[in-house]
């Protein structure tokens, strides 16, 4: 039976470099049709999120004998749920178009 350090030291392999780590990193992703649709529509929609902000506005005082808004505010919070439910759809979407060219290159590498 062999020595241990004598079996690490023979199957030890060298590490490899930070260029070529950094190089096969860097690679760089052209996007695809998915991907390029989830940034344009959170583009669109936190434009969107605004114009809702302003066309619905939340009531900041309201009249006691009357019960009606008296002032109106910007809303906020219609804002910013139309702005978490975009990212997290973009979100969706973006990996939807991640795991297409994850496949895509894939299958390239099989038919090589």
């Amino acid at each position: 039976m062999k020595d241990l350090f004598e079996q690490i030291e023979k199957e030890q392999k060298e590490m490899p470099k930070l260029q070529t780590i950094s190089s096969k990193v860097m690679i760089k992703r052209n996007l695809n049709v998915y991907q390029m649709v989830a940034f344009v529509f959170m583009a669109v929609m936190i434009v969107v999120g605004i114009i809702l902000g302003n066309v619905f506005p939340a009531c900041g005082e309201s009249s006691r004998i009357f019960a009606a808004c008296t002032k109106t505010e910007y809303n906020l919070s219609l804002t910013l749920i139309v702005w978490a439910s975009s990212f997290l759809f973009s979100l969706f979407i973006y990996g939807l178009g991640q795991i297409i060219a994850l496949l895509t290159e894939i299958s390239e590498k099989i038919k090589k």
